[in-house]
C-alpha cells in the first residue's frame, strides 16, 4: 500500500515537473533609444537566441523618436526573416514609436501598444551636422517614394491598412494607440506584458513566408535578454549628444596639440 501511493505522488511530481519544463517562453528585449546599428546588432542576436531555444515568440518592448534609415531596413530584413514570430510592444503608456520606429511596429508578426502611447511620424528626412537638410523637391520625392515602397513591400503581406500606413510616410500623420487599433494598423493594445500575451493566446498568425503559426502565451515565461557590456558601452556612446561631445573634445585636444607640438598626450586623446 506504502509503495503504491509512493508511485502515485513519484508520478505526480514527475508529471508538474515535466509541464513546468514544457512550459513556453516568450524572449523580452526593450528597445529604448535611437534606432542605430547597435540597436540593430541586439534585435538580431535576441532572435538568433530565440530561434535556438524554440520560444513561441520574441517580444519586443520599444520606445524611440526614430533613428538611422540603413539599421532601420536592417532590423526589418530580420524581423521578416525570423524563424520564430516576432511581436513589437509599443510600451509603458506615455512612450511612442515615431518614425522609424513605426516602420519596425508594422514589419511586426504582431503590432501591439499600450494606453496612452502614439505612432507614425514616419517621413524621411536627412540630418547634417547643422541639423535638418532642406532637400530640392526631386530629391525628397524620390525619398518619399522609396519609404512609401519600403512600408507597402510588407505591410500589405501583414494585412494591415497600406493607405493608412502610406500616409504616416507621405505626410507625417501620427496616431494614437486607438486609432491605430480601429484603422488596422496595430493588432492589439494591452495594459501590460501579461494581459498583451493572455490576448495573443490562441491566435493564428500569418509569417511573411505565409506560414500560419498559432501562439500559446497566457501561461508562457517571459525571460529577459539583456544588452551585453560591450552592446551598453558603445550604445551610450553613439548617442548623438555624447558624441558631440566626444567630438568637440577631440577637437580641441587637436588643437592643442598643434599649438603645442611634442605634447602628445593631447594628440594621443584628440586622435582617439
Amino acid at each position: 500500500m506504502r509503495t503504491s501511493v509512493t508511485f502515485r505522488i513519484l508520478l505526480a511530481l514527475g508529471v508538474l515537473l515535466g509541464a513546468a519544463a514544457a512550459r513556453a517562453q516568450v524572449l523580452k528585449i526593450v528597445v529604448d533609444d535611437t534606432i542605430q546599428p547597435i540597436s540593430a546588432e541586439y534585435i538580431g542576436r535576441a532572435i538568433d537566441i530565440a530561434a535556438q531555444a524554440h520560444d513561441q515568440a520574441v517580444l519586443i518592448e520599444l520606445r524611440t523618436p526614430g533613428g538611422l534609415s540603413d539599421s532601420t531596413r536592417e532590423i526589418i530584413q530580420k524581423i521578416l526573416a525570423s524563424p520564430v514570430p516576432v511581436i513589437v510592444y509599443v510600451a509603458p503608456s506615455g512612450g511612442y514609436a515615431a518614425s522609424a520606429g513605426f516602420f519596425i511596429l508594422e514589419s511586426a508578426d504582431v503590432a501591439a501598444m499600450a494606453p496612452g502611447t502614439n505612432t507614425g511620424a514616419a517621413h524621411p528626412v536627412i540630418i547634417s551636422p547643422g541639423g535638418s537638410e532642406k532637400l530640392d523637391p526631386i530629391m525628397k520625392e524620390k525619398l518619399e517614394n522609396d519609404s512609401a515602397a519600403f512600408m507597402r513591400s510588407f505591410v500589405s503581406k501583414r494585412g494591415r491598412n497600406v493607405e493608412v500606413a502610406e500616409s504616416a510616410v507621405r505626410q507625417s500623420k501620427s496616431f494614437t494607440d486607438q486609432e491605430a487599433l480601429k484603422q488596422n494598423l496595430i493588432d492589439v493594445v494591452a495594459a501590460n506584458d501579461q494581459d498583451l500575451l493572455k490576448q495573443l493566446d490562441g491566435r493564428t498568425v500569418t509569417r511573411f513566408n505565409g506560414e500560419k503559426v498559432t501562439l500559446h502565451t497566457a501561461n508562457a515565461q517571459i525571460r529577459s535578454f539583456d544588452m551585453s557590456l560591450k552592446q551598453r558601452i558603445l550604445n551610450y556612446l553613439i548617442d548623438p549628444n555624447v558624441a558631440f561631445i566626444l567630438f568637440t573634445i577631440g577637437m580641441l585636444a587637436l588643437y592643442a596639440e598643434f599649438n603645442h607640438p611634442g605634447a602628445v598626450v593631447p594628440g594621443v586623446v584628440g586622435f582617439i
